[in-house]
């Protein structure tokens, strides 16, 4: 395990992610020894890359037809005390342990230490400014990069001030005012038993039995794959299933933590995301965007009104948040809260207060309200500004 970074300083906030985190698998396979043939070392890396490729195609193809987002979540909590969409996030992760536990049993390995953080307060706090960010911006990690393909300019505005709260967090971390999240082992080890592993094959199987049971009847599969919109829980098995197997063959890997280290990257603060991380982010993004361009959603929208303030400011504190607890809503859900690392719960609790503290705050002081509805496994309404 690299060394703690609790005592903070110049070089240790120039320290790199790949630093803290065990190399990918992607740098494994490269390393390994394929009876001598570099050839097929290289080509198995290839296809290793299109593989996760696609697995991050259908998450973002997937988040993107069912409309996924933690402030829909809190909105819907709020306005018709219901709890659809968040029932969906939980499925979520229910779906990556579907496929991570049952094969770390099987396999009789551990899960990499690599994406786990240290419980602190800091982490806890930054889950709360990220949480009550979005709620200004009206979207989360997830919403920002479907609604950004799907023609919102605005959402570019939430990316600028994202990098903001990038910098300013950096210059605070040069400054010794604060210091980075310190890495910790995941705590999966202690549920993965025969049987956890039990309970969730039954959940699974219960899960897609009743999936496909109650499909829309007299459709094809293909008319069912490129349906306008996905059933909430449709979506949360794809999208589990598409993180659970990534988490596996190439580790942890969040796209705003991505973001975050490509723009400490831009100040010399960090080295370079790996190619990887990036392929990933782009893949997810592509993701999105065939769904706008199939369903015939996207439309452009780039006419500056004062909304976009809300954005980047929104944007910004989201940025800040990120760094205070190495990830926004995407790591805690893809990974850490299912591998169980020590910040996770509580960072996601906290950011789910600030969510619905951000949606009140905006509601009191602006007379702005965001409201969400969710009715037969759908999502409905959206926001009002």
């Amino acid at each position: 395990m690299a060394e703690e970074l609790s005592e903070p300083s110049r070089n240790e906030s120039r320290s790199t992610a790949s630093e803290r985190m065990p190399a990918p698998a992607f740098s494994r396979l490269a390393r390994a020894d394929f009876s001598g043939s570099r050839f097929k070392s290289k080509r198995l890396i290839m296809v290793t890359l299109a593989f996760v490729a696609v697995l991050a195609a259908i998450l973002g193809f997937s988040t993107h037809r069912a409309s996924i987002c933690t402030v829909r979540a809190g909105a819907e909590l709020l306005c018709s005390r219901r709890g659809f969409m968040l029932a969906s996030i939980i499925k979520s992760v229910l779906w990556i342990s579907v496929v991570t536990i049952p094969f770390f049993v099987v396999s009789k390995t551990s899960p990499l230490p690599g994406g786990a953080w240290q419980l602190s307060v800091m982490t806890t706090i930054g889950g709360f400014v990220f949480g009550f960010g979005a709620a200004m911006n009206g979207a989360c990690v997830y919403s920002t990069m479907a609604r950004l393909v799907d023609g919102e300019v605005a959402m570019a505005v939430t990316i600028a001030g994202f990098c903001v709260g990038i910098w300013v967090f950096g210059m605070l971390v040069d400054a010794t005012w604060l210091s980075r999240p310190s890495p910790d082992l995941p705590r999966l080890g202690n549920l993965s038993g025969a049987v956890p592993a039990a309970i969730l094959t039954a959940f699974a199987s219960y899960e897609a039995v009743r999936l496909w049971r109650t499909r829309p009847s007299g459709r094809s599969v293909s008319e069912l794959i490129l349906v306008p919109q996905y059933r909430l829980s449709t979506a949360a098995m794809l999208i589990g299933l598409a993180a659970g197997l990534i988490y596996l063959v190439y580790g942890p890997s969040g796209y705003a933590s991505t973001a975050q280290q490509g723009i400490e990257a831009l100040f010399g603060r960090q080295a370079a995301p790996e190619f990887e991380r990036w392929l990933l982010v782009a893949a997810a993004m592509a993701g999105m965007l065939l769904s706008t361009l199939q369903r015939g959603s996207f439309r452009l929208d780039w006419k500056p009104r004062p909304g976009w303030l809300m954005n980047l400011c929104g944007g910004t504190l989201m940025g800040f948040g990120v760094a205070l607890t190495h990830g926004g809503n995407d790591s805690l859900v893809l990974y850490a809260i299912p591998i169980l690392s020590p910040h996770a719960l509580p960072a996601y609790a906290a950011l789910a207060l600030g969510v619905v503290a951000g949606l009140l705050a905006i509601r009191s002081l602006i007379g702005v309200e965001t409201r969400a509805e969710c009715r037969n496994d759908l999502y409905f309404s959206g926001t009002v500004r």
